[in-house]
């Protein structure tokens, strides 16, 4: 069903029938455009892969909102849906005013789809966060208030013989008495501001003055005989009703995001990171830059979501679907060895499978939902989809990451621990700028299988698939001329450091998630819940992040490097140029290790005149020098394999990530 804001009021009572009825809702949405500025690294870390896509994906708009609701029908053994293709777009006064972004990219494919622009632009339903909501709420009620109690404003000399004019033409209709409104047009806002006083001081108790904005956005002046007092005080209460009814228009979709919301249905979406960022920061209120904050701020909207991306890449599907891109994975589902259950709707009021609607977002929600059903069909339990299954338990409240997938870290875990894999065998890589892709290929051809992300023209993040070789290779490359090899961990730490002296000091704030039944308050020092909450205006300026910890251990002496030459630093700044190099990509294990406790300084024992060895300083986390290696003599990527040799002769407990799978259907 579409719904556009010409049908959006009528249509509230049968879309909020449909979402207290499903068993689970499923969401898809379709934007102006995914990502500007740097791109995810295929090593970042869930709550880095967030502040990525915050910052790239803020600005965007929503073009179409899709919304499906399934339910199960006893009586005929089959799922129902009732789906509904919202087109959305913010309008109203100023307080709605909105600046957005563009992708050509993404135009240029919605437009290949099909998609209306003039639709999405001319009917598309207006929304509003909550803040702005309670802005404009104020704004009313102090307009209200304060109508009859405007300073005069002088009328200025130029202006005199406009107003004079105008006001004869509004005595001469009071005393023909022939119509029952004028309008007056042709206004700028300031003489429209001074024939509202004039007119008002002028023909009290004869006409109402109100303003009207026509269809084609052109604001003018309607004026209203009145027949009695009751006709005033009745004028009057119409004119603020409308103002009221103009509120509730402009708030529109967000009562839709909002009764979803409230449900506390099962959510469903594929690839749903973008679709949950976006309807947080365009119908409730902008998004924290704080990654925990923004995990609790989103599990407490949305208490059970549920991404198929994520599931069909996880046992036992992952290994039975050759691509879970949303199409392929439909069709892949309605053949063996898997099968969708029967799925109908009403005329007019659903999808079927017979339709191809593709990337209209009403009908991608039904596809979603379908993939949720035919993968649940797979795991041959009893029971319908709905929050509480345990057979769908092991995948919700997960957001899929999708560039990170393939590496280490696939998804946002909403309600616990995020993965932390071992990055042992990746490091950060110096070369120079004339090296290609091939170059770097045949210097690791020795070690096995390599994937490489260029960070600008002369470095690169490159992995290993082969772990057990990282020492083996880092021992054979560590006296290289022309590149300079450091760990992904002592690179990230350096880096983490600097932004940690960089960032200014900011006070703490508190944030307060309500609604009427609950309140949820979090700061720095204090967390207190009870039931199920909503968001309120007010979020918490980040605090500096700690910088991470890491523990060098050592074994063996390790012996000096015989080039005295080397120069380049151990560890470059990643560059925000394009990246110009292609990424290849290749299945790594995913693992997580324990967090540790302590960090620690190597240096050189300078007193001992045969081999140097080294010697291990323990410092307290709050210390707040940089960890260094006192210079001796010997090149610094010398002592950075020295720092490697050490962080390699230690054993971190390391744990699979989805060991739990083993024990799934």
């Amino acid at each position: 069903m579409e719904v556009t804001r010409h049908n959006f009021k009528e249509s509230l009572p049968l879309i909020q029938s449909s979402i207290e009825k499903a068993d689970f809702l499923v969401i898809d949405a379709e934007f102006t455009g995914l990502s500007k500025g740097r791109d995810v690294s295929l090593f970042d870390t869930p709550a880095e892969y967030y502040t990525n896509i915050l910052n790239s994906s803020s600005e965007f708009l929503l073009t179409q909102y899709g919304l499906c609701a399934f339910y199960w029908n006893a009586d005929k053994e089959e799922y129902i849906n009732e789906a509904y293709n919202f087109y959305i777009f913010p309008r109203g006064n100023y307080a709605l005013e909105k600046i957005f972004l563009c992708q050509s990219s993404s135009l240029d494919f919605l437009a290949a789809q099909g998609f209306d622009f003039n639709k999405w632009i001319k009917d598309g339903i207006s929304y509003a966060t909550e803040p702005v909501e309670q802005f404009m709420r104020n704004k009313i009620k102090e307009k209200q208030t304060s109508d009859n109690e405007r300073q005069y404003i002088p009328i200025p000399e130029e202006n005199k013989q406009q107003v004079e004019e105008i006001s004869k033409k509004v005595k001469q209709f009071i005393l023909e008495n022939e119509q029952e409104e004028m309008t007056i047009d042709r206004c700028n806002p300031f003489i429209r501001r001074l024939l509202f006083q004039e007119l008002g001081l002028r023909f009290k108790d004869e006409v109402m003055v109100d303003a009207k904005v026509l269809e084609n956005k052109e604001r003018v002046i309607v004026v209203t005989r009145i027949k009695s007092a009751d006709d005033t005080n009745n004028k009057r209460m119409l004119k603020e009703q409308k103002e009221w009814d103009d509120l509730e228009e402009a708030v529109g979709f967000s009562k839709v995001a909002r009764m979803i919301s409230q449900s506390g249905k099962l959510v469903v979406g594929h690839n749903m990171l973008l679709d949950v960022l976006h309807t947080l920061s365009h119908f409730f209120q902008d998004l924290p830059s704080d990654y925990n904050t923004f995990k609790e701020f989103a599990h407490c909207m949305f208490p059970c979501i549920l991404d198929t991306k994520y599931m069909s890449s996880m046992p036992p599907f992952k290994d039975k679907v050759n691509s879970n891109v949303l199409q392929h994975l439909y069709q892949s589902l309605s053949e063996e060895p898997f099968s969708l259950p029967k799925i109908v709707s009403e005329p007019g009021r659903g999808y079927s499978g017979a339709d191809d609607k593709q990337h209209e977002a009403g009908y991608d929600a039904f596809v979603t939902g379908a993939c949720l059903l035919g993968l649940r069909a797979r795991l041959r339990g009893a029971g319908r989809a709905r929050r509480g299954d345990a057979l769908l338990a092991p995948y919700a409240n997960k957001l899929y990451l999708a560039r990170t997938a393939r590496q280490d870290s696939p998804y946002i875990n909403l309600e616990g621990d995020d993965p932390a894999p071992s990055r042992e065998h990746v490091f950060h890589m110096t070369f120079p700028k004339e090296w290609q892709r091939n170059d770097i290929n045949q210097l690791f051809s020795p070690f096995g299988q390599i994937i490489v992300q260029f960070l600008d023209d002369t470095s690169a993040y490159v992995a290993l698939t082969n772990r057990k070789r990282s020492r083996e290779m880092l021992k054979a490359l560590s006296g290289h001329e022309k590149v300079t090899l450091v760990p992904f961990s002592i690179h990230k730490n350096l880096q983490n450091k600097t932004a940690d002296h960089a960032r200014p000091l900011t006070a703490k704030k508190t944030v307060v998630m309500r609604n009427s039944n609950s309140t949820v308050r979090h700061d720095s020092t204090e967390e207190k819940k009870t039931g199920s909450c909503q968001a309120s205006p007010v979020m918490p300026t980040p605090v500096p992040r700690p910088v991470n910890n890491f523990t060098v251990k050592l074994n063996e002496p390790v012996e000096p490097s015989t080039n005295k030459s080397r120069t380049r630093p151990t560890s470059a700044p990643i560059s925000k140029e394009k990246e110009k190099h292609k990424l290849a990509d290749s299945p790594l294990e995913v693992e997580e290790t324990q967090p540790v406790t302590k960090k620690t300084r190597l240096r050189t024992n300078s007193a001992s005149n045969d081999k140097e060895k080294w010697k291990i300083e323990e410092i307290s986390q709050d210390n707040k020098e940089v960890d260094k290696v006192e210079e001796s003599g010997w090149s610094k990527q010398t002592k950075a394999q020295a720092q490697v040799e050490a962080v390699f002769a230690g054993s971190p407990r390391t744990v699979a990530v989805f060991k739990e799978s083993d024990s799934w259907l």
